[in-house]
């Protein structure tokens, strides 16, 4: 995927995306030790898991999206983290 996927970034996350020739999308989170303690790494999972949730809404078939959270990430908040989500999943829509 990071040879040969293709990448969005935002302010707090890395988005590497390629074609997965499956019928559904597949999503990935990474939350690495250096946003925070297991308490931070879990809570930016949850927020990463509901807005993608709420953001996909099925646009994406046939896609292996991997969601890389960056350090910061848990200062942000639900909302902005949502926003830099949707943004991303944007700019992966409109890419050919």
């Amino acid at each position: 995927m990071q040879r040969n996927g293709r990448r969005v970034r935002t302010a707090h996350l890395i988005v590497l995306f390629q074609g997965n020739g499956l019928g559904s999308a597949r999503f990935g989170l990474t939350v690495s030790r250096k946003v925070g303690n297991a308490v931070k790494r879990n809570r930016v999972k949850r927020w990463l898991r509901e807005a993608i949730r709420r953001g996909h809404g099925g646009r994406f078939d046939g896609l292996d999206v991997v969601f890389i959270a960056r350090s910061g990430t848990p200062v942000v908040g639900f909302h902005a983290l949502k926003a830099e989500v949707d943004q991303a999943l944007d700019d992966i829509e409109g890419c050919p």
